[in-house]
């Protein structure tokens, strides 16, 4: 809010963004009866997408205007290398970076920093499976400490799927797993995958963040629900904004922060705001340059830890029919885990896509004329892979003033050679079982982005014991405060390969509910 008078009013707790991490804390902390404030930038969908989706929500698919349909449709077209960038209804407003106090460049990096309300859930794949134990073994936290915030998430946070061979390896903890059918070309791959059995490899049906029930199978969810169905942190944002201790604020969009013995400090361009204690969960850049500002580390790089992305086309040895025609869901259908049977490595996860409409144009532009042909876009799966940051390559990142520059790991460094090795040795595993699965991995046609592109990035001040310069304790708390609490991707001490908004949520419930004891301990 630039140009306005500064604004020295405290409050007890102050939440910095609205995507899932914030949403998280500000669940636990008003369960808890405890004052927040919620400050975000807040840009919102533009009001004519939102009549349209409106009108689309007021009625079944069969009565949709073919023009409301095609507006949503907007912007989203496939090629070999997949989404350039998703939309949601057609908008670039989860992307938007207006009224933000940093002009950002990057060099071969994917990820894009966004200051909509509700953050990147906006646009995620709504993938819900936990970290497994083993690949945070090296944490300062245990899973345990974790199982706790999947509890608090879940309480709120709707999750869909099936009890399957994944519930050995990622037990579900939803009160209320629904039930939620895959398209028929996602069922048949999973009772292939069921009767094979295969070593080091475990496949189940999706886990998903949606409200299943009521799902009509409009097909649409890869360009947004019309009935806003797949769960998205605004919704809670709307639930929370009923209550009396909960106070929310857009169009703030913070600098830095200035921490004394009692309070801190919030700086937005005019706008001075005052806080108990401080949680910063504006997503991985905005987040990490805040801090960056507040230590006055200009020009000092900092490394993000990213989760490489990788596609890979899958061909199924049947095709399912009719499936242009079917009404389904076009997220994830299945998950498969992968790792060595002795369990040395961390897991390599896929999300497997089946049939859509954009799965044809990406196609043509992969494969040519054959693309279009029916009975083979029929048979056709994507793969959406990821590896352990350990095994990938990173990112760094720079702020000046008013400036900030992304820079990834090159496509010709060691780190990207070796993820890319990797990647493909993942792909050939699933190949040694393509008779068993009754699936070909396509592996000449796999696809590796910039780093970020799968926008799993985080760990620029990973949670230490010990914490020193740009680092936090388990706590969130960067080094240098102890009234700021880091609640983001940007304080993990490394991204596991399997689906990460979850685990960022419950993190986030976790540091919240320490921070309200500590609070309370000193009153």
């Amino acid at each position: 809010m630039q140009g306005e008078q500064s604004d020295q009013t405290m409050t007890d707790f102050c939440i910095i963004g609205s995507g899932p991490s914030a949403i998280s804390a500000a669940v636990a902390l008003t369960r808890r009866s405890l004052r927040v404030t919620m400050l975000d930038a807040g840009i919102t969908l533009e009001k004519s997408r939102r009549e349209t989706v409106t009108r689309l929500a007021a009625t079944t698919p069969d009565c949709w205007n073919p023009a409301d349909v095609a507006q949503i449709k907007e912007g989203v077209e496939a090629t070999s290398s997949g989404i350039p960038l998703k939309r949601l209804y057609g908008s670039k407003f989860p992307f938007s970076s207006e009224g933000a106090p940093w002009t950002i460049k990057s060099l071969n990096a994917g990820i894009q920093a966004g200051f909509s309300q509700g953050g990147l859930s906006n646009v995620w794949g709504a993938g819900m499976l936990p970290f497994h134990r083993d690949d945070i073994a090296d944490w300062p936290i245990s899973a345990n400490d974790l199982d706790r915030g999947y509890h608090g998430v879940l309480s709120f946070v709707p999750c869909a799927g099936a009890v399957d061979d994944l519930q050995s390896l990622f037990p579900h903890q939803s009160p209320d797993l629904q039930s939620f059918r895959p398209s028929s070309q996602g069922e048949a791959f999973l009772r292939d995958a069921a009767r094979a059995r295969l070593p080091g490899v475990t496949v189940g049906q999706s886990r998903l963040a949606v409200h299943a029930r009521p799902c009509v199978r409009c097909g649409l969810c890869l360009y947004g629900c019309p009935y806003e169905l797949i769960y998205n942190s605004a919704q809670t944002l709307r639930e929370l904004q009923t209550l009396p201790n909960f106070t929310y604020r857009s169009g703030f969009t913070v600098e830095r922060l200035k921490e004394n013995s009692s309070s801190v400090e919030i700086e937005g361009g005019s706008m001075r705001l005052h806080a108990g204690r401080v949680f910063l969960g504006a997503g991985t850049i905005a987040s990490t340059a805040i801090l960056l500002a507040s230590l006055g580390d200009y020009n000092v790089p900092v490394r993000l830890l990213d989760s490489f992305y990788f596609l890979l086309p899958l061909l199924r040895f049947s095709s399912a029919s009719n499936i242009a025609e079917e009404r389904l869901h076009t997220l994830a259908q299945a998950f498969i885990a992968m790792r060595d049977p002795a369990g040395r490595e961390p897991f390599v996860h896929f999300s497997i896509y089946g049939y859509n409409d954009l799965l044809i144009p990406s196609l043509r532009a992969s494969i040519g004329a054959l693309g279009g042909i029916e009975s083979l876009s029929s048979r056709t799966m994507v793969a959406g892979g990821y590896l352990h940051s350990g095994l990938s390559p990173g990112l760094s990142m720079t702020l000046a003033p008013g400036e900030i520059f992304l820079e990834g790991d090159g496509p010709d460094s060691p780190q990207t050679a070796a993820a890319t090795a990797t990647a493909k040795q993942a792909a050939f595993n699933l190949l040694k079982h393509a008779f068993a699965l009754r699936t070909l991995p396509l592996i000449p046609a796999m696809r590796f982005p910039a780093p970020g592109r799968g926008f799993h990035t985080g760990g620029s001040f990973p949670m230490r014991h010990e914490r020193v310069h740009h680092t936090s304790d388990i706590e969130g708390r960067p080094a240098g405060f102890d009234r700021v609490h880091l609640i983001d991707a940007s304080c993990l001490p490394s991204i596991p390969a399997t689906t990460i908004t979850l685990p960022v949520m419950a993190n986030a419930w976790r540091i919240a509910n320490l921070a309200a004891d500590r609070e309370g301990a000193a009153q």
